[in-house]
């Protein structure tokens, strides 16, 4: 248990960071709307994050499978080249992206630029951090991380109570954030011969790379949908973004624990559930706190956040059964079927984000295709597994047949059986 709050603490200090940069920003401005821009720019961070698994991730793969460091070094300049013009596009057309997002640009453009300042700024150091990680520096890359964050947060926080300019506040926090990057690029970038390869890094992360182009369709589709219903939905939204966003990050230890158990065979599923059921009971409490603590003060219309609330504490329920038998059955059983099935959801889950003709478009999709992952996922652990008195999964028997094996007239029959049962488990 104390490991499940050790690593979902961290994720959460580090998620809820980021997020206090929009909820001060709002106070300190004296215009809560303006926090939204964290939502106004949230389908962005997938956009990163493909790039992140493409350039950097897969690339930091290959290197320790093939013993290469040109193709790090060779993927942190092409991802920065490709991230520059991504982003760069995004900010020279970001009047129709805001108006596509159903906003106001007028309102706001400036802090909707500086997010995506941000958020390429983060990119870049993402990459760097990535590249410590994959070399065992964990130490250096906690450091490169937590560092970017926290400047983040003063720099945008110190400038708003300095001056109420908009473009002063955007300038201190991105010239700063990029001195900060340059220096931990420079520290970390070696010399190098150019070596990428396109299909081999696409292969390493197939799964990310097409989960995040999912994602970043469901929230540019779906929030545009929602925010065009009005302004106390936009307001609704943007502030439960940035209370469960961080729960979320926190939460994401169950999956990671579980592959860790699993990788080292010492996996309890029945205590896995039990501890899971305990962190995601612990985050929903400072999720329901947080949002009565501070959903007068973001203006938000209690019915209509209410609704949005009770949605992801479903949600986050569900989570814990899913998480946990999704990651044993991608290990244990059938990576593709667990793949097919999550792509299957996201798929589903992108048309109903889309489609939907209500301003609950995203948590309706997002429950709904949470359930029908779980299901789909607990008909195969029901199938093939029952729970020992231990706590641990194991695979079930063709019990049919274990009164003719206790039977020497069908040696035969048991030896076909047990070439059978041996195969199962290749």
């Amino acid at each position: 248990m104390k490991r499940y709050f050790t690593m979902s603490l961290t994720s959460f200090v580090f998620s809820i960071l980021n997020v206090m940069t929009y909820f001060l920003l709002g106070l300190i401005t004296g215009n809560t709307a303006l926090s939204g821009i964290f939502s106004i720019t949230y389908p962005l961070q997938f956009v990163a994050s493909m790039l992140l698994s493409f350039f950097s991730s897969a690339s930091n793969i290959r290197a320790n499978k093939e013993g290469n460091k040109n193709c790090v070094n060779t993927g942190m300049i092409l991802g920065i080249i490709f991230g520059l013009l991504t982003f760069g596009i995004v900010a020279i057309f970001v009047d129709n992206y805001i108006t596509f997002m159903q906003m106001d640009a007028k309102i706001y453009r400036t802090f909707t630029l500086m997010a995506i300042g941000q958020l390429f700024l983060g990119f870049v150091n993402n990459i760097i951090a990535d590249k410590l990680y994959f070399e065992n520096k964990d130490k250096k890359g906690n450091l490169c991380s937590i560092g970017f964050i926290i400047l983040n947060l003063l720099t945008v926080t110190i400038a708003a109570l300095i001056t109420k300019n908009q473009i002063a506040i955007l300038l201190t926090n991105l010239i700063i954030l990029f001195i900060y990057v340059c220096v931990w690029f420079i520290l970390n970038l070696s010399r190098f011969k150019f070596d990428f390869k396109v299909i081999l890094n696409f292969k390493y992360e197939s799964l990310n790379i097409v989960g995040s182009l999912f994602m970043l369709l469901i929230y540019l589709f779906g929030f545009r949908k929602a925010f065009s219903f009005g302004e106390e939905y936009y307001i609704a939204i943007s502030f439960l973004n940035l209370i469960t966003d961080p729960l979320w990050d926190a939460l994401s230890v169950i999956d990671k624990i579980a592959k860790i158990k699993i990788s080292q065979s010492n996996y309890n599923y029945k205590k896995a559930l039990k501890n899971s059921t305990i962190i995601t009971l612990f985050y929903i409490a400072i999720g329901i706190i947080l949002y009565f603590s501070l959903f007068k003060v973001y203006n938000v219309i209690l019915k209509i956040g209410l609704i949005y609330l009770s949605i992801e504490v479903a949600d986050f329920i569900v989570n814990i059964f899913k998480s946990n038998i999704q990651a044993y059955l991608q290990l244990e059983y059938s990576p593709t079927k667990t793949t097919t099935i999550t792509l299957i959801s996201k798929g589903l889950r992108t048309i109903l984000s889309t489609f939907l003709a209500t301003p609950f478009n995203t948590n309706i999709a997002q429950i709904s295709c949470g359930l029908l992952g779980l299901v789909l996922f607990m008909i195969i652990r029901y199938k093939n597994y029952k729970i020992n008195v231990d706590g641990f999964l194991v695979r079930k028997t063709n019990d049919k047949y274990l009164p003719l094996l206790k039977d020497k007239s069908h040696k035969r029959l048991k030896i076909s059986f047990n070439k059978q049962f041996d195969k199962s488990f290749k």
